[in-house]
C-alpha cells in the first residue's frame, strides 16, 4: 500500500528536479592548478637591509610541486617587476608536494634550497610581483603583493 500511495507524488518530484536541473546552466569547468605554485615570499626580513650574505639569504620566494610526482625545472625562470631574471639548475627536480625556498644570497644548492646569488635584495619592501615562467617564456603563475604593515612575507 505504502508503494501505491508514495509513487506517484515522489515520481513526480523526481522529475521536477530533473525538468529544473535541465533549466540550470552547466557550470563552467574550474581551471586545474598548475602544476608549480607560487606559494610566498620572504620580502622583508626582520632588521636593517644590509650587503650581509646571512642577511640577503633570509629573503625568499617559495615555489611549490602541486602534483603527487616529481617535476623538473628544467628551463624555469623567476622574474621579478624589475627583470631580475632567476634561473632554474637545469638538473633541479621538485619531489611531489614538496616546497623550495629559492634564496636571494648566495648558498649551496640542495634539495629544498636553491640561491640566485644576488648581493642584494630582489623583492621589494613596498611590493612587487613575482612571476614563474617554463621554458617558453610562458607564465606558469604569479603573485603580486603590496606592504602590509606587520608583516615581512606573504602567502600567494
Amino acid at each position: 500500500m505504502f508503494a501505491g500511495r508514495f509513487s506517484t507524488p515522489i515520481a513526480g518530484i523526481a522529475a521536477a528536479v530533473v525538468a529544473a536541473a535541465a533549466l540550470v546552466a552547466p557550470l563552467p569547468a574550474t581551471a586545474a592548478a598548475p602544476p608549480f605554485l607560487v606559494a610566498g615570499i620572504q620580502y622583508d626580513p626582520v632588521g636593517p637591509d644590509t650587503r650581509d650574505n646571512a642577511q640577503i639569504n633570509r629573503e625568499y620566494i617559495s615555489i611549490r610541486n602541486n602534483t603527487t610526482r616529481p617535476l623538473s625545472l628544467k628551463g624555469y625562470r623567476i622574474r621579478d617587476a624589475a627583470s631580475h631574471v632567476y634561473f632554474f639548475p637545469p638538473t633541479f627536480v621538485l619531489p611531489a608536494r614538496t616546497t623550495v625556498l629559492v634564496h636571494t644570497g648566495k648558498g649551496r644548492n640542495s634539495a629544498y634550497h636553491l640561491y640566485w646569488g644576488s648581493s642584494w635584495y630582489i623583492w621589494n619592501n613596498d611590493g612587487d610581483t613575482a612571476r614563474l615562467q617554463n621554458s617558453l617564456n610562458k607564465v606558469i603563475d604569479f603573485c603580486t603583493y603590496k606592504p602590509v604593515a606587520g608583516r615581512a612575507g606573504v602567502a600567494c
